[in-house]
């Protein structure tokens, strides 16, 4: 399993959907990791919250990345992703996909593994398998 930054940040909420789906996932023998662009999201969210909760958000994201593998960018994953991209750009019936989104969804595609997200913008990417929660 693909985690996103959506997923990740839910979880810091303390959002009960994203809690039971977090339990969900400890209870089965997948792999859970994040795509090294969704810490590159996570922390242009922290550096651009105010003061009191940038300490907050740190802490807890950092504590959290420790318990998942992390998936690098490459060279093979940036072509993917950049496909995506222009793919979906070009076209006047599929989701814009952002930078963000097109690195987690084409490592997602990488590794023959569905992202956690309720992010809209996964939808339409062909091949693409989305748990939502």
């Amino acid at each position: 399993m693909i985690l996103d930054t959506e997923f990740l940040g839910n979880l810091i909420e303390q959002k009960p959907a994203a809690k039971q789906k977090a339990g969900e996932l400890d209870a089965t023998s997948a792999p859970t990791r994040v795509p090294a662009m969704v810490t590159w999201e996570l922390y242009y969210g922290v550096s651009k919250a105010p003061e009191p909760k940038r300490h907050t958000l740190k802490d807890g994201y950092e504590k959290l990345l420790q318990s998942f593998p992390v998936v690098e960018m490459d060279a093979k994953l940036a072509r993917k992703a950049g496909t995506l991209r222009g793919r979906h750009a070009r076209s006047d019936s599929l989701t814009n996909l952002d930078g963000a989104d097109s690195m987690v969804a084409a490592t997602a595609l990488s590794v023959d593994e569905p992202v956690v997200s309720n992010d809209e913008d996964f939808a339409d990417v062909d091949g693409l398998p989305v748990e939502t929660y």
